[in-house]
């Protein structure tokens, strides 16, 4: 008698590109990313001029980030993601749109980045009057404020708290940033925007709301948000915010 073929079920896949310094994507897909949902990480090398990270590193980056993400492609991913807010704008304000359409045109494979997620999620949760901060200095965070300003947005206040090590930044507590959030928040604000794929930001977003009133968004809660929706998914995650609520 011949053997019946089991039956067998394709498992959704997300691919991510992290840079090669990042250690918190993959703690928060870990925590939030729903069980039934695989994902896999590609590093990108974030190289740095004099010790330190520069706009030409992040724009390197971006630039390489679709032939980097051909060895998700190979493993069968159905979306992909570049998560590194400041490489997703490091080449012009539509940059992060540009990118994401060549991107998913040259893999054949539905395909985003950072800051389009970030401004799908704050559309989502009819924010248009934001705070911004992001962890570095004013250079980076002034082409966060002019990629979200080239959409629409208006910026209430835009905050870099000066870190120059993306690993020093990620040893920051959700506690505190949760503080530096509270410390700039003004009145009128619709949302606020938590930046950066390798802060702990993710962790913050329901005491920040609970205090606030407002919802919150991060980098890696937009990231995970945007590609759940990109295949159909609308999982409402526990801890993770008003934006999975919706």
């Amino acid at each position: 008698m011949q053997a019946s073929n089991p039956v067998t079920s394709k498992k959704l896949r997300i691919g991510m590109i992290v840079p090669s310094l990042n250690t918190i994507g993959e703690d928060d897909f870990r925590r939030y990313c729903p069980e039934d949902v695989a994902y896999h990480l590609h590093r990108i090398r974030l190289r740095k001029e004099g010790g330190v990270v520069t706009r030409d590193s992040l724009l390197r980056a971006h630039l390489e980030s679709i032939d980097e993400a051909g060895y998700l492609k190979d493993l069968g991913a159905d979306v992909i993601t570049f998560n590194c807010t400041g490489a997703s704008v490091s080449n012009g304000m539509q940059g992060d749109w540009a990118l994401a359409e060549r991107m998913e045109k040259e893999l054949g494979t539905k395909s985003s980045n950072t800051m389009v997620a970030i401004k799908r999620a704050l559309k989502a949760v009819g924010a248009k009057n934001i705070v911004h901060v992001c962890p570095f200095a004013d250079k980076f965070s002034n082409d966060e404020r002019a990629s979200l300003e080239a959409d629409g947005f208006e910026i209430l206040q835009s905050v870099g708290l000066n870190f120059v090590d993306a690993r020093q930044a990620a040893l920051m507590q959700p506690a505190q940033l949760v503080e530096h959030a509270l410390q700039y928040a003004v009145p009128g604000m619709d949302a606020i925007l938590l930046s950066c794929a390798n802060v702990r930001a993710f962790e913050a977003v329901e005491e920040l709301e609970d205090q606030l009133g407002v919802p919150v968004v991060t980098s890696n809660q937009a990231v995970l948000w945007d590609v759940l929706r990109q295949v159909g998914r609308g999982d409402n995650v526990p801890h993770a915010g008003r934006l999975f609520e919706r």
